[in-house]
């Protein structure tokens, strides 16, 4: 079971991989609505493959357990981003994730997956904590643990952002890089929509 695990993983990094070096498909992915080039619209957010978003595992940075259910109690949305140290959008992305976590704080939790990492700490942690660290983020980063796994096999590429509600719900995410402008625009929308 544990070898079929690892295939279906590995397979998925593959997937993630390809999805990571199509810059130019970035709006198309996306699923972007598309407005004039200087006005930031809200994204539109599409179904994910996954329901619920629940977890228990570390935190990357100091290893401390983070549990879903005490993690989302505490702002009505959560914005979880799915990234890799090996994604290059994914590192793009990230200073301006750092920006908005800085302005919306106060209403929205932020939390980052590593993909490429694992609670064994044995894969790609340290090269994942220089990332956020030089990226200047301060939200909460976490390790995928095998029950995740299993949900995470389902997200076909990165970066991958969804949005949560409070019990751990999927309200509906994106693919691919966005610009800060276009997703503070629907930071914005999902709070409003979600009071």
């Amino acid at each position: 079971m544990k070898k079929l695990f690892k295939i279906l993983i590995l397979f998925a990094m593959v997937l993630t991989l390809f999805a990571c070096n199509k810059k130019n498909d970035a709006a198309k992915t996306n699923k972007i609505e598309k407005t004039e080039e200087t006005t930031a619209s809200a994204m539109k957010l599409t179904e994910m493959p996954i329901d619920k978003f629940d977890f228990q595992t570390m935190e990357i940075m100091d290893g401390k357990i983070i549990k879903s259910e005490e993690f989302y109690k505490d702002k009505p949305i959560t914005l979880v981003n799915i990234w890799g140290t090996f994604c290059g959008p994914c590192k793009e992305e990230m200073p301006d994730l750092a920006k908005l976590y800085e302005k919306y704080k106060d209403k929205v939790n932020f939390l980052g997956v590593v993909v490429d990492t694992n609670v064994s700490m044995d894969t790609n942690v340290e090269e994942a904590q220089k990332i956020i660290k030089d990226s200047g983020v301060n939200y909460t980063n976490i390790m995928p643990n095998p029950t995740m796994e299993d949900n995470l096999v389902n997200i076909s590429a990165i970066p991958t952002t969804f949005f949560v509600n409070s019990e751990g719900k999927i309200l509906g995410g994106f693919v691919g890089k966005a610009d800060k402008d276009s997703l503070a625009a629907t930071i914005e929308k999902v709070i409003a929509e979600n009071k």
